[in-house]
């Protein structure tokens, strides 16, 4: 048994689901998710997420309570004498096992048997051996309609290049404001400016939660097609758009991070931040793919 623990909004979900995906084919057990976080009770955060894995046709099952408990920290029993003593007095259960930094670690993909996973796992080297695997579960099983079908056939027709600027909570919500910053206008230009060098008539398409301030503060001289409308549970049509532009800027998101890894384009070129959080104790030197351009 393989329980992935979900959390966070789709990008996250995505790294998740993916690294439970390897170790269920690896050793032929049954993939479940622990979907607790998204009990409306408990999701009660300042920026409250939904699960939104469904949306691609993935095979898994619902993690019960009983095998959570069993296998996870979130025992009652448990927990309740570790308040009282204000103190972890016994480890882990066996097969338990939480992500200890953003550093890849190779150990995870041998591990065994009964496994509850509770990270983020925020790098490709979790899944790069299984990419056509991961690919596959993560194909949008609908076609494109309406205004996302027209914009992609531009997209496909051109030498189209994706730019990703999260703002929203990134700006409105300081717990979150502190923790991941939001990327300069100097790194969005710097970007634009490294792919006019490389890419003859760049069509540029903006994905944004603020396209009035990208409108205001890009200033780019070439053809621009701004995109918001593809919000609440269609925000997943940006991801599939994303990975179809041959080029992408992506943000210090996950979100903008897999439309770029969705990206099959095989003279792809992507540019992320090289600043990934704002603390930069986090180690996130796997964060990136070695294949893409930090800056």
């Amino acid at each position: 048994m393989i329980i992935s623990w979900i959390s966070g909004g789709l990008g996250n979900q995505m790294f998740q689901y993916a690294l439970g995906k390897v170790l269920s084919h690896k050793n032929a057990e049954e993939l479940f998710l622990d979907l607790s976080g998204y009990n409306p009770f408990l999701n009660t955060k300042d920026s409250p997420r939904n699960f939104e894995l469904d949306i691609f046709k993935l095979k898994y099952s619902e993690a019960s309570r009983s095998a959570i408990v069993r296998l996870s920290d979130s025992n009652p029993v448990i927990n309740s004498i570790n308040n009282l003593f204000k103190a972890k007095i016994n480890p882990y259960p066996k097969g338990y096992v939480q992500e200890s930094s953003h550093g890849f670690k190779s150990r995870i993909l041998e591990l065994q048997g009964n496994i509850y996973l509770r990270g983020f796992w925020q790098s490709e080297k979790y899944f790069n051996q299984y990419s056509e695997l991961i690919r596959h579960d993560f194909a949008f099983p609908t076609p494109p309609t309406g205004k996302n079908k027209a914009l992609l056939l531009g997209i496909d027709n051109s030498n189209s290049v994706s730019i990703h600027v999260r703002r929203g909570d990134y700006v409105s919500n300081q717990t979150t404001n502190q923790f991941h910053g939001v990327c300069s206008l100097a790194y969005y230009r710097k970007a634009i400016k490294s792919i006019k060098d490389k890419v003859t008539n760049p069509i540029f398409y903006v994905f944004s939660d603020d396209p009035e301030w990208c409108k205001d503060n890009l200033t780019i001289a070439e053809k621009t097609t701004y995109i918001s409308h593809n919000s609440g549970e269609k925000s997943w049509e940006d991801m599939r758009l994303m990975s179809h532009c041959k080029y992408n800027i992506i943000a210090n998101s996950s979100f903008s991070w897999w439309g770029a890894w969705l990206n099959d384009n095989p003279t792809k070129i992507v540019i992320a931040p090289q600043k990934w959080f704002n603390d930069p104790s986090i180690d996130t030197q796997d964060v990136i793919p070695d294949s893409w351009l930090k800056m």
